[in-house]
């Protein structure tokens, strides 16, 4: 702690097997208050490993995450999500909520839900995806896909259409990797007209994914995009689409 070095204080905590020493317990303890997220990581780690300590502090935080400031919440929501918490999970939605926090704790909630990896974060991740925080929604968009058995990004094909360039990227990635049909005409208008490249490129490949032959226009003209790694991705996206009507009847008539 002294070095003020992350990676020699999560060396450490990470080879800090001993349980039974309070002082050690105090050391770590202090460690989930830290300002940077790699060592309040290693430390909630260390919690989760140690199921009675980790109870006891998680008491206290879930405290934090009614009545803390945009520091406490943040601390809280880090060590809850980190230990996954699910018990957490009513108090993390209504934290979401408090219009007094700001950006870094609501970011931070929506991490825990992204480490919960549960169902009953959708709320809190759907309320994320309108914050007037750029990061946060893109957080937000990306946990979605982190959630168990997810079975729609449904919510998320509004973002495509999002002002902010990095949230429109990730809303493509998403709605590519789930294969939400939802999102085929929001992403054949981005990879033509998107002014990212990398919003395009995360389109091309999210067509792909999809697979619906009816965005082969769309990836056509995407293959003489001034981007070459768009280029490139559209044309290995077209390689995915299935086969229109027209090639069907084409190999039928090769068949007569």
């Amino acid at each position: 702690m002294q070095s003020s070095s992350p990676d020699a204080i999560i060396a450490e905590v990470e080879r800090a097997a001993d349980p039974t020493s309070e002082r050690c317990v105090q050391i770590v303890t202090g460690l989930t208050e830290d300002p940077r997220f790699a060592v309040r990581d290693v430390a909630a780690w260390w919690f989760a490993q140690r199921p009675a300590l980790r109870d006891r502090l998680a008491q206290r935080f879930l405290a934090d995450l009614s009545r803390g400031d945009t520091t406490g919440v943040r601390n809280a929501a880090d060590f809850l999500g980190r230990t996954r918490t699910l018990t957490a999970l009513p108090e993390l939605r209504a934290a979401i909520r408090r219009s007094e926090l700001g950006a870094e704790a609501r970011l931070a909630l929506v991490r825990a839900v992204g480490f919960m990896a549960h169902r009953d974060g959708n709320e809190l991740l759907t309320t994320a995806m309108a914050d007037a925080d750029p990061e946060v929604r893109a957080a937000a968009v990306a946990a979605w896909r982190d959630i168990l058995d997810q079975r729609s990004a449904a919510p998320v094909v509004a973002l495509l259409g999002d002002r902010d360039a990095g949230v429109r990227a990730q809303a493509a990635n998403v709605v590519g990797a789930m294969a939400e049909p939802g999102g085929r005409d929001a992403l054949e208008a981005l990879v033509i007209r998107d002014p990212d490249p990398a919003v395009r490129r995360n389109a091309a490949w999210a067509l792909g994914q999809l697979g619906n032959a009816a965005s082969r226009p769309a990836l056509v003209q995407a293959t003489t995009d001034q981007s070459g790694l768009v280029r490139g991705i559209a044309r290995a996206a077209l390689a995915q689409l299935a086969p229109s009507a027209a090639r069907h009847r084409g190999d039928l008539s090769l068949l007569r």
